[in-house]
This record gives C-alpha cells, structure tokens and sequence, in this order.
C-alpha cells in the first residue's frame, strides 16, 4: 500500500504519482468552481483539504466540525494509470470526475453546515441547495470569473 512516508522517500511509482498530482489538481478545481458559483462558502472552502487514506476505501471525505478532508484514495482507480503526465491523466479523465468532486466536496459542507443532522432533512435540504446552485452556474456554461464574484 502507498503511504504518505513512501511518498516521501520516493517509493511510489511515477504512475501513482501522476494519479496524485492529477486528483489533487481536479479537487482544487472543484473547489474553485463551488466557491465561484457561491462565494458565501469560500471561508468554509478553506477547511478543505487533500488526504490520503490507503487502509479505508469506504469513504470519499469527512467532516470533522474543522475541517474537511477528501480522501483521494478512493478515486485513484479511476484515473489511467498509464498516463505520462498529469495534463495526460486530466485529458483521459471521466468527465464526472470533477463533478463526484463537487457533490463530495458540497456534501461535507453540508455536513459542517449541519451538525448533528446526519443525512436527515436539513442536511438533504443544505446540501441540494448547494447543488442547485453549482449545477445551475455550470449550466451556464460560463462560470463567473474570480474578480466577478468578489464584488
């Protein structure tokens, strides 16, 4: 299993690191666009961060009422592994991939949102209003640009 420590002592295949490079670029993408289609979220938006869990494939993310952490483990099979380079693994990605992030990542929002609620109604009505508002920007086909929507 690839481990943090064998990132580090350079024990990862260049593969596997270019699954990394390539997921961790499309997250912050995916971040990007939630805080563009919803700029009242981006002090949440900075609880965000990247992880990396190779025991537990069973979950995508958590919320632990400080921060919220992707677990980009469990989105490594669905990268090529015989990209050559992070522009290769993106161009060769799903086409879903950056939006299972968005759900993800809007899904913990939620969740920091509403402590406490589980997957009951607030939660399920905080996190679809999210989507709602990302999915309509992305309808758009044209997000607002970053200057835009700090104003």
């Amino acid at each position: 299993e690839r481990t943090v420590s064998d990132l580090r002592n350079n024990a990862w295949s260049s593969s596997a690191k270019t699954q990394l490079a390539a997921l961790r670029q499309l997250l912050d993408e995916s971040i990007d666009v939630v805080r563009r289609c919803t700029p009242s979220l981006s002090p949440l938006l900075s609880r965000v961060r990247h992880g990396y869990d190779s025991n537990n494939d069973t979950y995508e993310a958590f919320c632990d009422g400080k921060r919220i952490v992707v677990n980009l483990y469990t989105y490594m099979p669905r990268l090529p592994t015989t990209a050559p380079c992070v522009a290769a693994a993106l161009a060769t990605a799903p086409k879903t991939l950056l939006h299972d992030f968005i759900v993800t990542v809007t899904h913990e929002i939620a969740h920091f949102l509403q402590p406490g609620a589980g997957h009951g109604p607030e939660w399920r009505d905080s996190h679809m209003a999210m989507l709602v508002e990302v999915m309509a920007m992305l309808g758009l086909k044209e997000l607002p640009t970053a200057s835009s929507s700090s104003s």
